[in-house]
């Protein structure tokens, strides 16, 4: 990484942000932390909460004002909160580099900000509400459930630890080259949903089933998607960046967290429903 600079990270308190919040204190910069809370939470930045470099501003980046006034305090500003709001227009006016994640970044790129999409991604602090395929299916393996597959189970997907993401992110963030560029991050092994059921159930350990189901008639079916998964060749050729953890990493350490999460359920009971409560907890 350059020299210690000052990073404004918004969406810090959020899975990922906060896991790059504690990354960029480690290596000695200052950051930043914008959020409404919305989704993240405080908990989340509770290992770094004490570092005199860090400072948590609870707003929104729909604030122009309260925006463009961070900004202009840092060096950097990397923008993962959920909406575009004005950060691209505040690191714009105040000629700071900026890195956004994007579905579509086009414009922002054509600006010079480094663009990166950033597909599904796992690991410590991603919240409850955030019912991901692989997590819905760790957390049915560990309560015994049948792993439920919609129509072929077919479509392709890839997963990614939140260590190698921010890796990724880091790497970006120190290459000059990544400026007015777009990206894909995402893991280095591509499967499909049938294939990760199944071996979901076989890392698990537990006696189960996979249940192929017709979709149902009155919804779009995610599952049957056809287009292919982020690719991350273009990051890993412009900065050497590979996943570190492999799928079956990913999924030995979430059925771990799955473990620790389930409730105890007695023989003949049926697991509990959430509460709505707890839907956003960070």
């Amino acid at each position: 990484m350059p020299a210690p600079a000052t990073y404004l990270v918004t969406g810090g308190a959020g899975f990922i942000g906060s896991h790059l919040a504690d990354a960029l204190l480690g290596r000695g910069h200052t950051v930043i932390v914008l959020d409404d809370l919305s989704t993240g939470a405080r908990a989340n930045l509770a290992a770094v909460w004490s570092d005199p470099r860090l400072r948590f501003v609870r707003g929104c980046v729909l604030d122009e004002r309260l925006t463009d006034e961070l900004t202009a305090r840092c060096d950097t500003v990397v923008h993962l909160a959920p909406v575009t709001g004005c950060v691209g227009a505040a690191a714009l006016r105040h000629s700071r580099g900026l890195l956004i994640a994007a579905a579509d970044g086009r414009g922002e790129a054509a600006a010079g900000a480094t663009v990166v999409r950033i597909g599904e991604t796992v690991g410590p602090r991603q919240s409850p509400g955030h019912a991901t395929l692989l997590r819905r299916l760790v957390r049915r393996a560990v309560a015994g459930e049948p792993l439920t597959v919609y129509g072929g189970g077919t479509r392709r997907c890839r997963f990614l630890d939140v260590a190698d993401a921010v890796d990724a992110l880091l790497a970006l963030l120190a290459h000059p080259g990544a400026a007015g560029a777009e990206f894909d991050l995402a893991g280095a092994e591509e499967t499909t949903v049938l294939a990760l059921a199944e071996r979901t159930l076989a890392r698990s350990g537990v006696a189960g089933e996979v249940r192929r189901l017709p979709y149902p008639d009155d919804r779009a079916p995610y599952e049957q998607d056809t287009a292919a998964p982020p690719d991350p060749a273009r990051l890993s050729e412009l900065t050497g960046w590979r996943p570190a953890r492999g799928l079956d990493d990913i999924l030995d350490a979430a059925l771990a967290r799955a473990r620790t999460e389930a409730p105890v359920v007695l023989p003949g009971l049926r697991l509990p429903a959430a509460s709505p409560a707890g839907q956003h907890l960070g």
